[in-house]
């Protein structure tokens, strides 16, 4: 009996199970309730009928999906094929980092976001006329993370071309990035791959994976397919043996018919796949054909992956906050030199920015998402190394068509003229002051070895100082990031510079202008207020204190003893 209510129980979780996963996976179908939602919480962007062109769509870059074209970039199907609903739903639920979709799983219910899954899929009538399930795509066979695959990887990432568009590092710089346009002519930007929490379908090594074989729908970024890779459709081996006759000067009759089954090898696989692409059903022995051929796109696909996973940190850099500010070590003697190897001793502070939109010309489509810092000083002077990364060189040959000033890149650094004692002291207004003025290191691409000290009391009444101090500066640009190094003595005789000591905690707030992108003026990216400090040196009373109490301490021991057995005699 107790058998028998044990089976019927697991029967039933069983059911219940089956049902829930039929519900993860599968949208109910269109209602009003999906209509309701979408347009309350969609429509704005991606428009009343689906097609992108909602009244906040003008601001925005990447545009707002299409939902008419059926083209959806993150998913985990194939080439040419729809998404799962739980792609749709999951894109919903956790939105697209680096763009203007937020994740809506706080928002609105699991229900609620079925619903709109099920409504967006009516924009598109391919849903409805599909009579087999998209194919999915294979994520067996993965090869495992290794430094021997990273390499692997490294030389297929030059191979394929990737380094046009992703640039050397993969910072997105490379020769073909600034001309890449989507499917509906708008600017896009190859993705930076040193920042994996930027990917707007995961990070993780199958999401890459996912985006290589699939591609990235409406986007430059192609399917590995076909002709992706060289001599589709043959063996490691083969495609080895190959290499050999088409490097040789002359071939022999014999070696000519050997390279020839090659080439009609490939062909057939290349045909394969483009039948399959266009819907055409193939026989079981073209589909071994094909499978076969794709396993060494698949094996050079996943090595590829684990190098594109090892550009990036494990985790995102946390915020220059908390226990986490930016501190300035000490140092005795001179102060290392922007390629001096005692930079990479420290840890870079990450400081977040974000597009300035609370005053005109304002910047909705940042480009530039953070300064990284580190920092030294000695007895007279202190040294900061700033990095950021800019897909762009931009050094101001270009005007703006509304300003009339000239496009470049930029950054600036800002504090307080004068510090403020104590945690609930007020700050100067952080978009470059107001009442209370702030002090500001000025840096352009224009002028890379130069850093001009201004002064102001709000974003327009900035004034530069007549009395410049010293401060040395070098920059450099490589491989879409650049690095500035700037030291400047810690007290100067010039009141509206900022005076520094050991131990005050000062606020420190930055501006960066990606010139390529249109900033000028007020278009900008920005931070808010942080906070760095002249870490105290370490006193050597330290050491002297610690014996000093105990002695004491054994001495009074020693009195009181004295005095009790004074008392008791």
């Amino acid at each position: 009996m107790r058998t028998r209510n044990v089976t019927l129980l697991m029967l039933v979780l069983g059911l219940l199970y089956t049902v829930m996963l039929a519900h993860a996976q599968n949208a109910p179908e269109a209602s009003e309730k999906g209509k309701e939602v979408y347009e309350q919480s969609c429509a704005h962007c991606h428009g009343t009928e689906g097609r992108g062109d909602g009244s906040a769509a003008e601001n925005l870059l990447p545009k707002p999906r299409d939902f008419t074209r059926g083209l959806y970039k993150i998913r985990s199907t194939e080439s040419g094929q729809l998404p799962m609903d739980q792609d749709l739903f999951d894109i919903i639920t956790i939105g697209m980092p680096g763009s203007s979709m937020p994740g809506w799983e706080t928002s609105l219910s699991t229900d609620d976001r079925w619903e709109v899954v099920a409504y967006i899929k009516t924009f598109y009538d391919g849903f409805k006329e599909s009579e087999t399930p998209p194919r999915q795509i294979n994520l067996e066979g993965k090869i495992s993370y290794s430094e021997q695959s990273v390499e692997t990887g490294k030389g297929l990432y030059v191979e394929l071309g990737c380094v046009e568009c992703h640039g050397n590092v993969g910072r997105g710089d490379g020769t073909s990035a600034p001309t890449l346009t989507d499917e509906w002519g708008f600017q896009t930007w190859p993705a930076n791959l040193t920042q994996s929490w930027t990917f707007r379908g995961g990070g993780d090594t199958e999401a890459i994976f996912k985006r290589f074989i699939g591609g990235i729908a409406g986007s430059p970024m192609p399917a590995f397919e076909g002709d992706s890779f060289l001599h589709f459709g043959l063996t490691v081996a083969e495609s080895k043996r190959l290499s050999e006759l088409e490097n040789k000067d002359e071939m022999t009759e014999a070696e000519e018919a050997e390279s020839e089954k090659f080439y009609e090898k490939m062909d057939a696989a290349v045909d394969l796949a483009l039948n399959r692409v266009e819907g055409i059903e193939l026989t079981a022995t073209e589909q071994q054909t094909y499978d076969d051929a794709m396993k060494v796109v698949y094996e050079k696909s996943w090595h590829l992956a684990n190098y594109v996973k090892s550009l990036a940190p494990e985790k995102r850099p946390e915020s220059a906050i908390g226990n986490n500010v930016l501190r300035s070590q000490y140092l005795q003697g001179g102060l290392p030199s922007m390629d001096d190897a005692a930079w990479e001793t420290l840890q870079s502070k990450h400081f977040p920015l974000v597009g300035q939109i609370v005053i005109e010309p304002r910047q909705f489509n940042p480009t530039i998402d953070s300064v990284n810092v580190k920092s030294f000083y000695n007895d007279t002077e202190v040294a900061f190394l700033f990095t950021w990364d800019d897909r762009t060189h931009t050094t101001g040959d270009e005007t703006d068509e509304t300003t009339g000033q000239p496009l470049e890149d930029a950054l600036a650094i800002q504090f307080p003229v004068k510090v403020p004692q104590g945690p609930t002291a007020p700050k100067p207004y952080f978009l470059w002051g107001g009442r209370l003025p702030v002090y500001l290191w000025h840096w352009k691409a224009s002028a890379p070895e130069q850093v001009t000290e201004v002064t102001a009391k709000g974003v327009s009444n900035a004034e530069v100082q007549e009395a410049q101090g010293e401060l040395q500066t070098q920059s450099v640009y490589t491989d879409g990031q650049y690095k500035l190094w700037v030291k400047r003595a810690l007290k100067t005789e010039d009141k509206k510079d900022l005076q520094l000591e050991p131990g005050v905690f000062v606020p420190i707030a930055f501006s960066a202008w990606d010139g390529a992108n249109g900033d000028v003026d007020t278009k900008r990216v920005m931070s808010s207020w942080y906070t760095f400090v002249l870490e105290p040196v370490p006193s050597s009373r330290r050491f002297v204190y610690p014996p000093l109490i105990a002695i004491l301490s054994l001495g009074l021991l020693f009195g009181l003893r004295a005095v009790v057995q004074r008392r008791n005699a």
